[in-house]
């Protein structure tokens, strides 16, 4: 599950009232964060926790007399006062009367918990006491020591990277309790959670965003007695003779997403390189008759790569008024709103091209691809797949998906295409299916296909059309 401060507020309300206290919940937690604590270090190294006045503390008592119970090398530093929160106090009495030493760091530590904020932090509210506590913490760790955060790290914000100022605990991994918050997903912010664990502390799972981890097998399985008919006809509508490419890299990838039938509206430029590199389509001529003409018989269209033409508006125009799955990408994004229909509507954007349309900036919308997605989804009744280091897929009704862990050889022209095409052709092969999870397993399936690349190719040499080839290897 993926949290909003308000969500994880919620999930411990919802313990609380359900007859589970919130002192054993910090017990759950601070234990199993000690027990991987003692996995990955020793009892000769020197650990010092760092422990706020509110919750997130408490976890650091509970850790720290966990520790020390086992004989380690750890003390406790609250550099803000003494912990005033009411559900930490039996922890914090606890660990005293176990030994736990509250001092002043003193040398080089070989490892620091940084237990002092946790969602409930203000980044608009960040003392010099907090400052000069994230430069020591960060010339400890220069010197080698390993950073670890309970939950998040201080001093990054929760749900999204508006006025964040980068004062923050830098950690190497964030033990992030019972589900990942939105803002490990944030470019500005991301980088400050270093390695991700999620500890499962006894709650169940519910929320509007999850991130994707779901198995790929079931994209491999056909029925043995199926034929071209049963996995769906897609239509793809696209390229240019400046840009024959797009349509081409879009046109492989739907094919090799296992379509029964593919049809492909394009230039004469572009279906010279489709007739060589994917004879196993079919070709149309580039115009709205002939796109009218196929329409019923297809299963999902997706039109944009590489297009340029006079009349898009007038084809989008046409797709909307038709009963089929929809997608829309690069020069088909020219919409300012839709109509309300049968079958879905999904716009594909990267980050730029979802800043044209939201008339914003694309750091504004970096800052918040949770929020900006889902509003926009909202508003215009769409599904959105907004693409950028990771894929957020934001549902009308407010939630969604993330897709992350891509190749950062990715970054580069033709990925988009490529993607678009995979899509596409999903969506044609399950066109009444949840087409949420249908975008979102394609996004995973090919995000771990640009990884498998990575075995023989440096990301940097990584193109879109390598990874159409791994697609069909991932067995």
């Amino acid at each position: 599950m993926i949290y909003d401060t308000q969500e994880a507020r919620q999930i411990d309300e919802w313990a609380r009232t359900s007859g589970l206290p919130l002192e054993v919940l910090m017990e759950r937690a601070g234990s199993q964060i000690a027990d991987m604590l003692k996995r990955r270090h020793t009892k000769t190294e020197r650990i010092l926790i760092l422990c706020g006045t509110g919750n997130n503390g408490g976890d650091g008592y509970v850790i720290g007399r966990e520790l020390l119970r086992d004989d380690y090398d750890v003390t406790v530093h609250a550099p803000f006062g003494e912990n005033r929160s009411e559900t930490s106090r039996v922890h914090v009495h606890y660990a005293e009367a176990f030994g736990l030493v509250t001092e002043q760091p003193c040398g080089q530590y070989d490892v620091i918990v940084d237990a002092l904020y946790g969602t409930g932090f203000d980044p608009t509210r960040i003392s010099s006491a907090f400052k000069e506590q994230c430069d020591w913490v960060m010339d400890q760790r220069r010197q080698g020591a390993c950073v670890y955060a309970v939950d998040m790290p201080s001093g990054v914000p929760t749900d999204h990277a508006k006025r964040f100022e980068r004062i923050a605990i830098h950690s190497d991994v964030t033990f992030q309790l019972h589900a990942v918050k939105r803002s490990t997903f944030l470019i500005q912010t991301a980088p400050f959670y270093g390695e991700s664990e999620v500890i499962d502390i006894g709650l169940p799972s519910f929320g509007e965003w999850r991130r994707f981890d779901e198995q790929l097998d079931s994209l491999f399985k056909r029925d043995r007695y199926g034929h071209k008919g049963t996995y769906g006809t897609a239509l793809l509508i696209g390229g240019s003779d400046k840009m024959p490419g797009s349509i081409q890299l879009a046109t492989r990838a739907a094919l090799r997403s296992g379509v029964g039938k593919l049809q492909v509206a394009t230039t004469a430029l572009a279906k010279h390189g489709i007739i060589v590199q994917a004879p196993e389509a079919m070709l149309l001529d580039a115009s709205l008759p002939a796109i009218e003409e196929m329409l019923p018989s297809v299963t999902a269209v997706g039109i944009g790569p590489g297009l340029a033409h006079d009349e898009i508006e007038l084809w989008v125009d046409r797709l909307l008024e038709s009963d089929r799955p929809l997608l829309l990408d690069a020069g088909a994004l020219v919409k300012q709103s839709y109509p309300e229909r049968s079958a879905p509507i999904i716009v594909t954007p990267h980050i730029g091209e979802f800043a044209r349309m939201t008339n914003q900036s694309v750091s504004a919308v970096q800052e918040d691809l949770f929020g900006q997605a889902t509003e926009y989804a909202q508003i215009h009744g769409v599904t959105v797949v907004l693409k950028s280091h990771v894929i957020v897929i934001a549902r009308p009704d407010g939630g969604g998906y993330v897709v992350a862990g891509a190749s950062s050889g990715l970054a580069k022209g033709g990925s988009g295409d490529t993607l678009f095409g995979v899509l596409t052709g999903l969506l044609a092969q399950n066109p009444t299916d949840d087409v949420e999870r249908t975008l979102a397993m394609g996004a995973s399936w090919y995000a771990h296909a640009s990884k498998q690349v990575e075995h023989r190719l440096h990301p940097s040499s990584l193109l879109a059309s390598d990874v159409i080839e791994e697609l069909g290897k991932l067995k």
